[in-house]
């Protein structure tokens, strides 16, 4: 009987030591922020802070979200698109150019928007077979079967356009088509150039009305001012498209900096 009442008094005691120990450490977790979690060290389990638990998780997203971001695959199809005021027009160069090529590849939106920023190019279109450039302009078309001055990377560069308007060919403006007289060399718009180069980049250029903004986007037409008013045919430097390269070459070697 003696043995019984010792034996219920040590287990009353192991009972309520166990639900104040139990109390006590649950305080503790809760007062000090803190998760139980499993370890792979003795005891097994430990006690670990929620903001540096939240913290390791939030990372884990982040990064989780940053390898799942949409790259460009191989093979993907290249579109560059310009939507001028009247007609929307392809970029033929930019799409040989790149289509074949694995320059673009593994590149993210973010990467791509960035390369191409200095033509005004975004991308409007993302997938794993085909990925859209587009060139919102506030400028009217340029006219079939001429030439005018862009943008190539972030060199000026005089494009020739198609009978339907859209860009088939381009040729980097190099200075070196002048001879030191003054006089321009012979020149061919096919053909590649040889000896000393000498590329003209966008900051080489005399910044005066929004030049570089007119060979992103186009140049202004009187018409872009005023509706209905558009210049003679003959004006070509004033609408800023030529009917011959050398005329192209002359208006930009008026914008070098001096």
């Amino acid at each position: 009987m003696k043995n019984k009442k010792v034996l219920y008094l040590l287990l009353s005691i192991f009972t309520i030591t166990f639900f104040a120990v139990t109390y006590l450490l649950s305080s503790y977790i809760n007062n000090n922020d803190l998760v139980l979690q499993a370890s792979n060290k003795l005891p097994y389990l430990k006690l670990t802070d929620k903001n540096i638990l939240n913290n390791e998780k939030d990372n884990l997203r982040a990064a989780s979200v940053i390898t799942k971001l949409a790259v460009v695959a191989e093979n993907t199809k290249f579109i560059f698109k310009i939507k001028y005021k009247d007609i929307e027009v392809r970029n033929m160069v930019l799409e040989k150019h790149y289509n074949g090529s694995t320059f673009l590849n593994k590149k993210t939106e973010t990467q791509l928007n960035e390369l191409f920023k200095n033509q005004g190019y975004t991308v409007s279109n993302m997938s794993d077979s085909e990925v859209v450039f587009v060139n919102n302009s506030d400028r009217y078309s340029y006219s079939a079967n001429m030439y005018f001055l862009g943008v190539y990377g972030d060199l000026v560069t005089i494009y020739k356009t198609d009978n339907n308007g859209d860009i088939a060919a381009h040729k980097l403006f190099n200075s070196n088509v002048y001879a030191e007289d003054g006089k321009q060399k012979q020149y061919n718009f096919e053909e590649r150039d040889n000896g000393e180069l000498q590329y003209i980049r966008i900051n080489d250029l005399k910044e005066k009305d929004g030049l570089v903004e007119d060979l992103i986007r186009g140049r202004k037409y009187v018409k872009d001012i005023n509706e209905g008013n558009e210049l003679e045919s003959d004006a070509e430097y004033e609408k800023g498209e030529f009917k011959t390269p050398e005329k192209a070459f002359d208006y930009a070697r008026g914008l070098l900096k001096s």
